[in-house]
């Protein structure tokens, strides 16, 4: 019994493990794979830790591969490895395991590129918005009348003019006031004949002149050009409600348009403020209850903040045609000019957001002298919800408040920017701007000699605004300049139109009444909301991150089974297990030279002894 135990101490520590003897079964060769049928009884489990500990380093890898495809949660893997497994199952798991594979690739490459091309959608809100929630829309009113004949007869000067031109080849019959003042009017006529008369004009040196002020004190007045109007139920003199505004057209009326404080950073970019102040307590009928005092604040972002009733800018409760705006506008024919405009006669009428600046460039409603149009508003109300801002401007194609400055504008808007656009393009081209445009202080407005200049760069910018536009469709790397993208939050009012003949003075003898204009055409306008409610457009993320992850991971574990943790799965396995796996071998091989050296020495000891 000694001398077993003696023997039994002799021997090397004993490892649960299974020894490299399984590597080479007596009777093969010790070449021999480790998947040939003499293995078919030992279990997998040992055969796999056998490789990782004893065998060589690319068995190792295989043995670490097994046990990974054993103990994995991805579908498929373990029947494609396992050990006994027939060769037709092995071939059945991998053409369907490849299948699925390719399934889930495709559709996760096709949910990628959908991310890329196309995260925004757009829809309808949930619910419906009132229509006190946004401002009645600012009315921007355009005769195409542009000068009182009794100040300033267009008309007689230019034929006079031209006439003496034309006998005499020199022109020197005008005195300083009115060839300031036809030099002025060129601003505002026609292009053929601006291209007539300003080299004419040009050769007589006309004195400076403030060409908006001057147009200014040749327009029509307010109370001429509309001689009554009733907003929200209540009459009132025109002028109580109108401003004057300079744009492209010329001199034109607004009703409930932001004053010019609160729309440009600085009022010294704009050449002319009217001074005259809008208040609707100024009504025909005194019996009324005033309106309350105007308190709060708005903004397209936030909306009507503390306003009543009297909010600024108006806005209207109902939608009938009672609530909304109506004007009656009258053309004195002693006035109507077809020299300078020659095209029509009537009124041009621009709706848009009190924020931003009308483009008179855009849709119009015409009003002819003696009609009726009638103007049912659709407001086109855009709204995007705050996570957006995680999206590119690029990919969502809209651009929030706090996104882009612009240089004369408080708020941003696509009309403001293009407008800017322009002024910045004009400014650069001619060293000027037009009298309408908004400009940096000390900028002078363009004179009679930079007409074709400013007309010339504005017909650039656009065809240069073209040719970009184009080009961005072929290659998405092209830059447009300004890149004037519609804002994220935005208000736009379309409009249906009913118009009816209308004659002023059949309507006069209908009441008994002489009207004191013996050569007025009249017009009426009335401007409403359609319906009492109106659906918003929502612009929100149709597919964001955490879409894009909760999509692929559905795609992955549809078709293949596949978890967060299995990823962590397969880092541990091939990142952890092989470091430990590494470390165990280097261990073992150390306990082995260690056991050599002992048995070595051991049969030396032997020897020594017989």
């Amino acid at each position: 019994m000694a001398e077993i135990r003696e023997d039994e101490d002799q021997k090397p520590g004993i490892s649960i493990l299974p020894g490299p003897e399984l590597l080479a079964l007596p009777g093969f060769d010790t070449r021999a794979s480790i998947a040939s049928a003499a293995l078919s009884d030992v279990p997998s489990d040992v055969i796999i830790k056998s490789r990782i500990r004893y065998g060589s380093p690319l068995s190792a890898c295989k043995g670490l591969l097994l046990e990974y495809s054993k103990s994995t949660t991805i579908h498929g893997i373990r029947y494609i490895f396992e050990v006994h497994r027939p060769i037709y199952e092995k071939l059945y798991w991998l053409f369907f395991t490849c299948i699925s594979v390719y399934f889930a690739v495709s559709l996760i490459w096709d949910t990628y590129l959908k991310w890329q091309d196309s995260p925004v959608i757009l829809g309808f809100d949930e619910t419906l918005v009132p229509v006190h929630k946004i401002p009645f829309p600012t009315i921007t009113i355009c005769p195409e009348i542009k000068m009182e004949r009794n100040l300033f007869d267009y008309t007689n000067v230019s034929r006079l003019l031209w006439e003496e031109y034309k006998q005499n080849g020199t022109v020197s019959d005008l005195d300083d006031e009115e060839l300031a003042r036809m030099a002025a009017a060129m601003h505002i006529c026609d292009p053929d004949v601006v291209q007539r008369f300003t080299p004419l004009l040009s050769q007589m040196h006309p004195p400076f002149v403030d060409i908006t002020q001057t147009l200014i004190d040749l327009s029509i007045s307010k109370n001429e050009t509309g001689p009554f109007c009733k907003w929200n139920g209540r009459f009132y003199f025109c002028d109580k409600i109108f401003d004057f505004v300079a744009t492209d057209e010329g001199i034109c009326y607004q009703f409930n348009g932001l004053r010019p404080k609160d729309i440009y950073r600085d009022e010294k970019f704009i050449s002319y403020v009217d001074p005259d102040v809008v208040n609707f307590n100024n009504y025909f009928d005194v019996d009324l209850p005033r309106w309350n005092n105007i308190t709060g604040n708005w903004s397209l972002d936030t909306g009507f903040v503390d306003q009543g009733q009297n909010a600024y800018p108006q806005r209207t409760v109902f939608s009938s045609a009672k609530n909304g705006f109506f004007a009656f506008l009258q053309g004195l024919q002693h006035n109507f000019d077809y020299d300078c405009r020659s095209f029509k006669q009537g009124y041009k009428v621009f709706l848009n957001s009190p924020e931003s600046v009308p483009l008179t460039s855009g849709n119009y409603i015409l009003v002819p002298h003696g009609d009726e149009v009638l103007v049912s508003v659709l407001p086109a109300y855009v709204v995007s919800t705050d996570n957006l801002h995680e999206i590119t401007p690029e990919k969502r194609q809209c651009l929030f408040d706090d996104e882009r400055s612009l240089r004369f504008f408080k708020s941003y808007s696509q009309s403001n920017c293009q407008t800017e656009c322009l002024a910045n393009f004009t400014v650069a081209k001619c060293g000027c701007a037009k009298f309408w445009m908004p400009k940096p202080v000390g900028t002078p407005v363009c004179g009679l000699n930079d007409i074709t200049c400013y007309t010339a760069a504005q017909d650039e910018l656009y065809a240069l605004l073209q040719n970009e536009t184009m080009a961005k469709s072929i290659d998405d790397n092209v830059e447009i300049t300004c890149n004037c993208m519609p804002a994220c939050t935005s208000l736009e009012y379309n409009f249906e139109i009913s118009r009816a003949k209308y004659d002023i003075a059949k309507t006069i003898r209908a009441f008994r009444e002489e009207y004191e204009h013996s050569d007025a055409i009249g017009s009426r306008l009335s401007v409403y909301f359609k319906e009492h409610q109106f659906t918003a457009i929502k612009r929100t993320i149709l597919f964001g991150v955490s879409t894009l992850i909760s999509n692929c991971g559905g795609i992955c574990g549809l078709f293949m089974g596949i978890s967060c943790l299995s990823f962590l799965e397969l880092l541990y396995f091939f990142c952890m297990r092989i470091c430990g796996s590494c470390r165990d071998r280097r261990k073992h091989k150390i306990q082995q030279m260690c056991s050599d050296d002992q048995l070595d020495k051991n049969s030396e000891d032997n020897r020594s002894t017989k």
